[in-house]
């Protein structure tokens, strides 16, 4: 380690990167004060990039267009709100009754609600909060990111270039759609600093050392808290990576010193350099124990607590999908100016890291500045940490997922492709160590930094000569590649970058280092602001307003039928009684599913539902309603015999929307469709009939009916068979129906397929059939009058069953279904063989789906059911209101309820939440935030006092 008696400012130091010539004759590259126009560009860079974080996301703000696209609108931003609002209230923002019929908030990470930021939404208006939690994101990650590279005693210039390619670009721009994820990388930089602090210099002070220590451990704490389990993974990997790197050297150096008899520190102040990572790493994890401890409780209760091959590998990135890091319109972009949207099934947000043609020709040209008989240079870490962070991002498509899959933390979650945030925090710091060198660039260089430019032009050169055979190659569908011709005018642009980078690269030797400092400055920003209007923001081609949201690669337009020629109705402004669902699984009208308030932006409107869109549920609730699946996939979905069984009877669940496609299919052609097909693929809808029963089918809408064809599944004894429409009033009208005849290949006389006909066209809401004897009646099909023939086996169709569902309207291009058999929000249930005579309950206190205390009335004792998700954490006691004291009381699990048995006489039965693991992290993170703050004021108080008396 070397030793110093003072810190030169870092631009009179020398560059890190090797080979800096020195200023020719009758130049100096020192200016006659040196400090002071250091300091004016440092204020200067600052400045500049805050002030970009603020025009970035505050500016669209102010007009009138809040950034919040994707999840950060239909999750984020809600939780975020209900955070506020029950910090407003004077309540722990812990639990969160609106989806999932009760889920944890702050174990749910998703909300952030330890985040300090968040709580700006208790005092400011939701929108302003948004924007500053968004806006100090970038500015912390672009200021952290060039304070850090600064400490490296990198110039001014380049230190500016790798925090704005950093905040601006890649997956930090790409993946506004997850805050959590950005706020969290954008602390990254902030520990590496305290770290490089901490491992530069064995003799500083105690109080300076205790200082950065609490920075590191603020920083990791806040990475913690930032509410995104793939924050804290990419953040652990690089500075682990940095960490190891930064003592080894120190370790190396020190050996060697000592061996050459030169001065030098102990090995104890080698270990007080050690001990101090440690113990800021170790600081900042205990800090955001309040999240952590409960969260790792939550998740080993949840749907993803045993990790799965299956998990680990959703959202892995394709090998060949690597050409994206140079070309980010390779398949597709965000719908700018009229350019094809995103091609391949999977999301552009995820697998987007694009951080300019430059900094992946920084990474490459570097290596021809390494002297292999000196040390190694600082920047070979970045080398390691863009490769790492490709090699996690393949996750199943490398040998080593493996082991990747058994790495605490890292094997449990999905979207592997997120750790790609690694390589554009690499990449950044890359650019800038070779945007600093001073010495003419080499001829190893040269050759090197030209191999990522040429495969950029190889790439989009293959693109354009092969055509959809190219995009087939990638893994785009048949279909998808014929529209990739239309992406030629925007592959040109990337193969110009790479052209000019390639000029660059070989012209740059002839030009002054400042100058060609400058110049490739200027075309990396101008390169981000390319990638930013192409792959980030979807700006429209006819002028319009910039619009954040990139919606789905593909949906499917609803059909004629499905609207009721309305606007969209908002749940919450129906009064709904009870919890809704919503089942649109294909998302076909995405667009309207934000309108109407689907799961988690029914927490804004305060509306209940069975649903939710948070990252982990509890895992028997989770398979009994089928709302969500262990791969995160499932938003707008349940399980259809949750309707039928009794489970969403439970849950108070009194309204389903759907669009009516999930309902009936429309058939193609005029015969009627074949007996196998329907058997075998479209059973959804198929009826057992017993003799004096119904059966029913539901239309999805009102829909004039002119005919029925019904069909036996096998031969049988069904006899004689009436068929009916019902109105939206319930009147039956009965159809004229045709004799049976028999099918191919069934035994004579055997009833096979019945034809049914309105001489008036019906306007029905569903269809109703009955027969004399037993048997099978496959789905049928109805024509509607001018709009053809369509089959009732949509996947709904067993589960809106009347008279269990009733069709109750259309909200928009939602079919609306009301439940007639859903429990009451408290409903009472005998003993074992005791009545409930004189039994009664009466909720005291909280909302009508989440009742608080209730009071309670029995002559024998009772069991309580209580219709609130029965998850860990909940509690109930007993207060009698004639003498006696409070009572803890037992709450079991009643189907996916919880229940709670009672003793007789009349009292008060209480419910509260606590997340289990809450008391001790709160214990946890307040001892540590107490020594993170006697560290910060014991390593600056003093540090600014005499900065001040200097002054003086």
């Amino acid at each position: 380690m070397a030793t110093r008696t003072a810190q030169p400012d870092a631009a009179t130091q020398p560059s890190p990167s090797q080979g800096r010539a020195p200023d020719p004759p009758g130049r100096t590259s020192t200016p006659a004060c040196p400090g002071r126009t250091t300091r004016r560009g440092a204020r200067v860079a600052i400045a500049t990039l805050v002030a970009l974080s603020l025009a970035v996301y505050a500016v669209p703000a102010l007009l009138g267009h809040l950034v919040v696209p994707g999840d950060d609108l239909t999750q984020n931003l809600p939780l975020r709100e209900l955070v506020g609002r029950d910090l407003a209230a004077g309540h722990l923002p812990i639990f969160d009754p609106f989806i999932w019929s009760g889920s944890p908030l702050l174990a749910g990470w998703n909300a952030g609600a330890a985040y300090p930021l968040t709580w700006l939404f208790a005092v400011l208006p939701s929108s302003t909060a948004w924007t500053v939690n968004l806006a100090a994101a970038a500015a912390v990650a672009s200021v952290g990111c060039y304070a850090f590279l600064r400490a490296a005693r990198l110039g001014v210039l380049a230190s500016w270039a790798g925090g704005l390619v950093y905040a601006f670009g890649g997956g930090m721009a790409a993946q506004v759609p997850h805050l959590g994820l950005i706020v969290g990388m954008s602390w990254v930089p902030v520990a590496l600093l305290a770290l490089l602090r901490l491992t530069e210099d064995a003799r500083r002070t105690v109080g300076s050392r205790l200082g950065w220590t609490g920075v590191l451990s603020a920083s990791v704490g806040l990475v913690m808290l930032s509410g995104e389990p793939r924050a804290i993974t990419d953040a652990a990997v690089v500075l682990v990576l940095y960490s190891v790197w930064r003592l080894g050297r120190c370790t190396g150096r020190w050996r060697r010193d000592r061996a050459s008899s030169h001065a030098v520190p102990g090995a104890a102040t080698l270990a007080w350099e050690a001990g101090s990572v440690v113990a800021g790493g170790a600081l900042g994890i205990a800090l955001g124990a309040v999240q952590l401890i409960p969260g790792l409780a939550a998740v080993a209760t949840s749907q993803r607590a045993a990790v799965t091959a299956t998990l680990f590998s959703a959202g892995s990135l394709p090998v060949r999908w690597l050409g994206l890091l140079g070309i980010p319109d390779l398949l597709g972009g965000s719908g700018s100016f009229g350019a094809p949207r995103f091609l391949a099934s999977y999301s552009l947000t995820e697998v987007t890291a694009y951080v300019g043609v430059l900094p992946l020709v920084a990474a490459v040209a570097l290596f021809g500045r390494i002297r292999w008989r000196h040390e190694l240079p600082e920047w070979v870490i970045w080398e390691l940490a863009a490769v790492v962070g490709i090699v996690l991002a393949l996750g199943n498509h490398t040998p080593l997922w493996h082991a990747l899959i058994r790495v605490p933390l890292l094997g449990g979650q999905r979207l592997q492709s997120r750790n790609l945030l690694i390589t554009d925090l690499a990449l950044a710091v890359l650019l800038a160590y070779w945007l600093d060198g001073r010495a003419p660039l080499r001829r190893a260089e040269r050759l090197l930094g030209s191999i990522p430019a040429l495969w950029i032009a190889g790439m989009v050169t293959a693109a354009l000569a092969v055509g959809p055979g190219f995009y087939e190659w990638l893994g785009v569908s048949r279909r998808a590649a014929s529209a990739a011709g239309a992406l030629a005018p925007w592959l040109c642009v990337s193969l110009g970058l790479a052209l000019g980078a390639l000029g660059l690269v070989w012209a740059g030797r002839r030009m002054r280092p400042d100058a060609r400092r400058a110049v490739l400055v200027a075309v990396a920003v101008a390169d981000l602001v390319t990638f930013a209007l192409t792959s980030v923001v979807a700006v429209d081609a006819g002028g319009g307003g910039a619009v954040v949201a990139t919606p789905p690669a593909s949906a499917t337009p609803p059909a004629a039928f499905a609207s009721s020629g309305g606007p969209v109705r908002p749940i919450g402004s129906l009064g709904l009684r009870g919890r809704f669902a919503v089942y649109d699984p294909g998302l076909l009208d995405a667009p309207q599913l934000t309108a109407l308030g689907v799961p988690d932006t029914n927490a804004v409107l305060g509306t209940s539902s069975v649903q939710g869109y948070s990252a982990i549920v509890d895992g028997p609730y989770a398979r009994a309603t089928g709302t969500h699946k262990a791969s995160g996939t499932g938003q707008d979905v349940f399980a259809p015999k949750a309707a039928v069984d009794g489970v969403f009877d439970q849950l108070s669940t009194t309204d389903v929307f759907t669009p009516p496609q999930y309902l009936i299919r429309r058939v193609v052609g005029t015969a009627p469709p074949p007996v196998p097909l329907l058997a075998a693929r479209h059973a959804t809808g198929e009826r057992r009939m017993a003799g004096g029963h119904d059966a029913t089918w539901t239309l999805g809408s009102v829909l004039p009916v002119v005919a029925a064809h019904l069909t036996a599944a096998a031969a049988g004894h069904l006899g004689a068979v009436r068929v009916g429409a019902v109105t939206a009033g319930g009147r039956v009208v009965w159809a004229l129906v045709k004799a049976p005849r028999a099918g191919p290949g069934v035994v004579t006389g055997a009833p096979r397929t019945w034809l049914a006909t309105w001489p008036v066209p019906v306007r029905a809401t569903s269809l109703v059939a009955g027969a004399r004897g037993r048997g099978v009646l496959e789905p049928p099909v109805v024509t509607i009058q001018g709009r053809g023939r369509y089959a009732l086996d949509g996947a709904l169709q067993t589960a809106m069953v009347a008279p269990h569902w009733a069709y109750a309207g259309h909200d928009g291009p939602f079919a609306v279904y009301r439940n007639r058999l859903a429990a009451a929000p408290l409903t009472l249930r005998a003993l074992g063989g005791r009545g409930l005579g004189g039994a009664s309950v009466r909720r005291l206190s909280g909302a009508a789906l989440d009742p608080q205390s209730a009071l309670v009335r029995s002559a024998h004792g009772v069991d309580v059911v209580r219709a609130v998700a029965d998850i860990p954490g909940w509690h109930a006691t007993w207060r009698p209101s004639v003498g006696g004291r409070t009572v803890e009381l037992h709450l079991v699990r009643h189907g996916v309820v919880q229940a709670v048995r009672v003793p007789p006489g009349r009292g008060v039965l209480s419910w509260r939440y606590v997340a289990p693991g809450l008391v001790g992290g709160e214990i946890v993170s307040g001892a540590a935030l107490l020594v993170v703050l006697l560290l910060l004021a014991w390593g600056w108080v003093p540090a600014a006092a005499r900065r001040l008396r200097s002054r003086r």
